[in-house]
């Protein structure tokens, strides 16, 4: 334990802030106009790469448009879910989601929690044998009888795993559209850049939504000069090694470890801190470079963002262009035959006991 007791974690630096830059900015004032004065029944679409700051907009939308988005106990006019893949064989359900809305709202009968706070389990009974139309009336009107203005479900993308079909993800779009239009409030639907896929095959759907996007920085000029700003704020707070300087001498390999994706570079600083913590130093540039990932771990979300930036119509960047084309992602070899049973072996015929 003596290796644990001399390391100092007061030199582990988080980057837990927030930093105002450009493209959250411009996105956050689009979605608020947008969520301020959208009709009830209408879709917005907020997307982007990941580690972009989209979970933390929301929240900053709905202090900014509700405050205290629950002042009255029966009134929840800012409804938040995060929606996971907790469905059999870690598929998307549709009557897992449904399920999910109303213990978010704790519906008086389809909810599990009771007064003491534990799990009742004969509402837990009654809901399992409730069907996917009976559970989708009650979350309608739950939704009106609460005054919800604003249903925002956040990590749409996993929707498409909703089945082998590419129109099961759109129909479950579809699906919760009706839904927000039945209830009379405005859905905003949060994702990654595979949520646009889902919604594309529908186009009921995509001609009804207006769109938010929250960029990565690109290599443009203009661009990379906010991302050097950006870089000279984590800096400011970050102890660094005097051969380093500053986070600008190594702009290049944090741009190309993180696409130009904010939170990818705070997680690869947050990194070298803790690096820099276990040797006792300050931070130079080899703790930053053992931050970083190795390009085939790269490949997967550099291949989502060249597929969503090209269904936006954008030209993929060079750097995405260095990973996608002389990396391929990593897959596991499938299985031939059932784990722990010997394949059969074959005989030739008249050689058969």
């Amino acid at each position: 334990m003596d290796e644990l007791n001399n390391i100092d974690i007061t030199r582990v630096t988080n980057l837990n802030f927030k930093i105002p830059h450009r493209n959250w900015k411009q996105a956050l004032a689009e979605a608020y106009i947008l969520m301020t004065t959208a009709m009830p029944g209408e879709v917005i679409c907020i997307y982007g790469p990941s580690r972009a700051g989209k979970s933390s907009m929301l929240l900053e939308l709905r202090n900014a448009i509700c405050g205290n988005p629950k002042q009255n106990q029966n009134e929840m006019p800012f409804v938040l879910l995060e929606i996971d893949n907790n469905g059999g064989k870690a598929a998307f359900s549709y009557k897992a989601f449904l399920l999910d809305m109303l213990e978010l709202i704790q519906h008086p009968i389809y909810s599990t929690r009771n007064s003491g706070g534990w799990s009742d389990f004969t509402k837990s009974k009654r809901s399992e044998r409730a069907t996917e139309v009976v559970l989708a009336q009650a979350l309608v009107e739950s939704l009106k009888n609460m005054n919800t203005l604003f249903w925002v479900l956040d990590e749409a993308q996993h929707v498409r795993y909703a089945g082998k079909d590419v129109l099961a993800a759109s129909g479950v779009m579809d699906a919760i559209k009706n839904l927000a239009k039945k209830a009379s409030v405005v859905l905003v639907i949060c994702g990654t850049y595979p949520v646009l896929q889902s919604i594309n095959y529908s186009g009921h759907l995509e001609n009804r939504k207006h769109d938010v996007h929250l960029a990565r920085y690109r290599n443009t000029d203009d661009d990379l000069k906010e991302f050097i700003w950006i870089l000279d704020n984590y800096g400011s707070n970050l102890d660094l090694a005097a051969p380093l300087g500053s986070l600008r001498n190594c702009a290049e390999i944090l741009y190309k470890g993180s696409f130009g994706c904010i939170g990818s570079v705070r997680a690869i600083l947050y990194r070298a801190s803790v690096y820099a913590a276990l040797e006792h130093k300050k931070i130079n540039l080899s703790h930053i470079q053992r931050g970083l990932k190795s390009p085939n771990q790269l490949v997967t979300a550099a291949m989502e963002i060249w597929d969503g930036e090209r269904l936006l119509g954008s030209e993929p960047c060079m750097v995405l262009e260095e990973v996608v084309m002389t990396q391929t992602p990593i897959a596991k070899s499938k299985a031939s035959g059932k784990p722990f049973q010997r394949k059969p072996k074959r005989y030739d015929a008249g050689n058969r006991l």
